[in-house]
């Protein structure tokens, strides 16, 4: 795991040193909007409940020729939901969370329409790396006759549940009736674009779109089904 997020920074930091020193840096702050999209057959398709976050991280944009530029950078990305599983003999809740890096790899545009004030349209691919997938749980119920009432936290990368006070045993009975469409890949490569504005030089506000082009799905199930992530965003940002 620590391997592969220096490979991400290492990509990232060189994008930004092989791009003109003269380009605008800056950082970005925005609320994130996401949620997944599962395909388990051929007539069947779902969402699954929306998550909210917020993305922050640093960006770097390099003119081409006039309006024209490509913008890059290394952004952390927090998303959360409420969780509510119904299983036989359980009452189940909780909260979803997923923590990512990103790297935004985006054409962009700018209409000047005054000196203190331009429209631009951005598009482009984002490479994203799943840091963590969490479900924490909170469980209670009875098995023949044994009240059961504890904490577990559910991996969805590694498709485990673990527990400090509830016995081995029981765990794995519940993690049987879990939902098994949530075992996912760290990787993803989203596709998307937006609009936004720049105001007096230094201030840019923006809001896009971004769709999954991979399937999150992995294992067995990547052959029964896709998992795919989209994602809707507004940020506003400081160039200096």
């Amino acid at each position: 795991m620590k391997s592969i997020v220096k490979i991400i920074a290492a990509v990232a930091a060189g994008i930004f040193l092989t791009l003109d020193m003269s380009a605008g840096n800056g950082v970005e702050i925005g609320y994130l909007h996401s949620s997944y999209r599962t395909n388990l057959n051929s007539d069947e398709m779902k969402t699954s409940s929306p998550m909210s976050g917020f993305q922050v991280g640093l960006m770097k944009d390099m003119n081409i020729v006039a309006g024209l530029s490509l913008q890059s950078g290394l952004t952390y990305s927090y998303l959360n939901s409420a969780e509510k599983e119904e299983v036989p003999m359980f009452n189940i809740t909780g909260s979803y969370t997923e923590h990512m890096l990103n790297i935004p790899i985006q054409v962009k545009y700018t209409f000047d329409i005054i000196p203190a004030f331009g429209v631009y349209v951005f598009a482009g691919p984002t490479l994203s790396l799943g840091l963590a997938a969490t479900t924490k749980l909170s469980v209670s119920g009875s098995i023949a006759g044994n009240t059961l009432e504890g904490n577990l936290k559910y991996n969805a990368y590694t498709n485990k549940l673990k527990s400090d006070n509830i016995p081995d045993e029981y765990v794995n009975l519940v993690n049987q009736y879990l939902p098994q469409d949530r075992v996912m890949n760290r990787f993803d490569v989203l596709m998307g674009g937006g609009v936004g504005v720049n105001i007096i030089k230094f201030v840019t506000v923006k809001g896009g779109f971004d769709y999954g082009l991979l399937n999150r799905l992995k294992g067995d199930l990547a052959n029964a089904g896709k998992l795919n992530r989209m994602q809707y965003y507004i940020s506003v940002g400081l160039t200096f």
